[in-house]
C-alpha cells in the first residue's frame, strides 16, 4: 500500500523542443512565452501550448549563454537581461527598444527584469565592479529615463529574482548566493525614492508564491529548515512545518538518502500547497497542518533509482536515491506546467 493516496494527473498538452526551455512567462489570454538554455530563441505559445512565432533573439549572440526574460501583464514589452546587457522590445520580438549595457554578470547570477503591476515601470539589476555593490534601477516604462536607484548587496555573489505581492505598490526582491544563503528584501517606489526592508525573518528562504486570497505566502527552506507560511503584508511567520514531518520516511522511495524539498513550494489554492521534492515527487499538503494529503502523479513522470556512484539500479540494497524526468515546475494560467530532461513542456490541470 502507498504511503500517500495518489491524484493521477491526466496530460493535456505537450510539446517538445531541441533545446530546455529555462523560463516560462505569462502573458494575457493564456499564452506564453519561453526561451532556451543553449539558442538564442524565443517561442510564443498559444493556451494549447501551439507555437504561436519562434524569433531569434536580436543582439550579442556568440557563444551564447541564456538569457533572463519577462514582459510585462499587458503583453506590451519584454526585457531580456543577458550577461552583459539588458534589452527591451516589442511584443513581437521584432524590435530593440532601449538597451542598457553593463559589465559582464558571472555565470549563473543576474536577474531578470520586472514590470510593475500597473505596467509604468521596469525594475533590474545591473553587476558592480570590483569592491562596489550591485545596483538595483528603476526605468519608466514608456521614455526607458532612469528614475531611481539604490545599491545592494556585494557585488557578483548573488542571483537575484523579483516577485510580485498582492499590494500594487509592493515587489519582493530575492538574492541567493548558491547553496550558501538566501535573502529577501521588500521594495516600493515613494515619491521617486526606492524603499528597501531587508525581511531578516525570512533569511534563508526561498520564495514560493502566495495563496489566491493573498492573505499568506509560502516559503522553501534553503537547505535543511522547514517549509514556512508568512503572512502578508506583514511578512510574519504564522506557521511552518520540518521536512521530516512532511515525508515520514518516504515509505514508498526507500533510499540511503532521504527525500527532502527541493527548493520549490506553491500555493494550488487557499487550503492547499504543492512541494516539488529531490526524488522529483509532487506532495500535496493541507494548509491547516501542513501534513501531506496525497502525492500527485502527472501522466508520463517516471523515476529511476541511483546508486552511491551516480548509476541507475534495480537493486534496492544500493538505491542511494532517486529522480523523475521532471526539471522545473509552475503553476501558470492556473495550470500545472512542467519542463522535462527530455526538452519537454507538459501541461496539466491544478490537482484541487
Amino acid at each position: 500500500m502507498s504511503q500517500f493516496p495518489h491524484i493521477k494527473l491526466p496530460l493535456q498538452n505537450k510539446l517538445t523542443f531541441t533545446a530546455n526551455p529555462v523560463n516560462v512567462v505569462p502573458l494575457p489570454d493564456g499564452e506564453i512565452l519561453m526561451n532556451f538554455a543553449s539558442q538564442p530563441l524565443i517561442t510564443k505559445l498559444n493556451a494549447n501550448l501551439e507555437i504561436v512565432w519562434e524569433k531569434i533573439i536580436q543582439g550579442k549572440n556568440t557563444n551564447y549563454v541564456s538569457s533572463k526574460l519577462s514582459a510585462s501583464s499587458d503583453g506590451r514589452l519584454m526585457a531580456i537581461a543577458g550577461m552583459t546587457d539588458m534589452r527591451i522590445l516589442d511584443a513581437e520580438g521584432t524590435k530593440v527598444l532601449h538597451t542598457v549595457e553593463h559589465s559582464s554578470w558571472g555565470w549563473f547570477l543576474g536577474a531578470a527584469c520586472y514590470f510593475s503591476r500597473d505596467n509604468k515601470t521596469i525594475w533590474f539589476v545591473l553587476p558592480g565592479e570590483e569592491n562596489e555593490t550591485d545596483t538595483l534601477q528603476v526605468m519608466d516604462a514608456a521614455t526607458f529615463e532612469v528614475i531611481a536607484a539604490y545599491p545592494l548587496l556585494e557585488s557578483q555573489q548573488y542571483t537575484y529574482g523579483f516577485h510580485a505581492t498582492p499590494d500594487n505598490d509592493i515587489i519582493l526582491l530575492e538574492a541567493a548566493a548558491g547553496e550558501d544563503k538566501s535573502i529577501q528584501m521588500q521594495l516600493q517606489l515613494t515619491d521617486g525614492a526606492i524603499v528597501l526592508t531587508e525581511l531578516t525573518q525570512c533569511d534563508d528562504a526561498i520564495m514560493g508564491n502566495f495563496s489566491p486570497s493573498g492573505k499568506e505566502c509560502v516559503m522553501a527552506p534553503h537547505y535543511d529548515g522547514p517549509l514556512t507560511i508568512y503572512s502578508f503584508p506583514e511578512i510574519a511567520r504564522v506557521a511552518a512545518q520540518e521536512q521530516e514531518a512532511i515525508f515520514d520516511g518516504s515509505k514508498d522511495f526507500p533510499a540511503a538518502e532521504p527525500d527532502n524539498i527541493n527548493y520549490s513550494v506553491f500555493f494550488v489554492d487557499d487550503n492547499n500547497i504543492l512541494v516539488v521534492s529531490q526524488f522529483g515527487r509532487l506532495l500535496l499538503l493541507d494548509r491547516k497542518d501542513l501534513r501531506c494529503k496525497a502525492e500527485v502523479r502527472p501522466e508520463g513522470i517516471e523515476f529511476t533509482a541511483y546508486n552511491l556512484d551516480g548509476n541507475p539500479t534495480t537493486n534496492p540494497d544500493y538505491i542511494f536515491d532517486y529522480s523523475s524526468n521532471i526539471i522545473n515546475v509552475m503553476i501558470v494560467h492556473d495550470k500545472l506546467l512542467l519542463t522535462t530532461g527530455e526538452g519537454e513542456l507538459r501541461s496539466y490541470g491544478l490537482p484541487v
